[in-house]
């Protein structure tokens, strides 16, 4: 019976680990064309949200900011001239492959030091209040949103501005185009995003909210309270 019992409460973290690993697997074989396929995927606008998301952000010189799910690095140089050489930017990611190229980009400019860490935004691991803003750029409907931005407040220090950016397609639908379709069909609309907007609605203030791209980007800014 004990030995049910605990596979019973294994399965769902073993399956969590394997869809993990499975998210892993198809950005780091998509990682080397990644940047101008969401470029021609967006129409070529996606540097416009980007730069709003950031300035949202309202960094200061010398803040120490997180970039969760940070992939190829895109958004850093823009963190990283807000908060200047006195400050710190952190990129983590869960593939290999997205952390690589983050650090070929962040190599063209060799006097900047910017720490890259492969790990899972689930499981962040970074000490509690360590961070003065956290951004987060397409992470949200990609993994379970809640769960995410609870870690992303736990290293958080009170005050910390935080932006969240995603958009409003089926979850799963850059993984496999295909299978979110079906899924779709079956199922019924389905975005983890979604409920990590109401979550972030009740737990920060000055909360706004802009939709772009005929509504399918989001971008969620406010101040976390501790």
């Amino acid at each position: 019976m004990r030995k049910k019992e605990e596979k019973s409460h294994e399965a769902p973290i073993e399956r969590l680990l394997f869809r993990h690993r499975l998210v892993a697997s198809l950005y780091d074989h998509r990682s080397g064309y990644y940047d101008p396929l969401v470029h021609i995927l967006s129409g070529g606008w996606d540097w416009h949200y980007r730069k709003v998301a950031v300035n949202r952000l309202q960094l200061h010189p010398g803040d120490q900011v997180l970039d969760m799910g940070c992939g190829t690095g895109i958004d850093i140089p823009l963190l990283y001239r807000r908060v200047g050489p006195e400050g710190r930017v952190v990129g983590i990611d869960l593939s290999q492959g997205m952390i690589c190229r983050a650090r070929k980009r962040i190599s063209r400019n060799p006097s900047v030091n910017i720490p890259l860490v492969r790990g899972n935004a689930l499981y962040l691991p970074f000490e509690s209040n360590s961070f003065d803003a956290v951004f987060c750029d397409y992470l949200i409907s990609t993994l379970p949103a809640v769960i995410a931005i609870k870690e992303a407040f736990r290293v958080a220090k009170p005050g910390a501005s935080m932006v969240f950016a995603d958009d409003r397609l089926p979850s799963g639908w850059f993984a496999s185009p295909l299978k979110s379709i079906t899924g779709f069909f079956r199922h019924g609309y389905f975005n983890s995003a979604l409920a990590g907007i109401e979550f972030l609605r009740a737990n920060l203030s000055s909360v706004k909210i802009t939709n772009h791209h005929a509504g399918l980007i989001f971008i969620i800014s406010g101040i976390f309270q501790g």
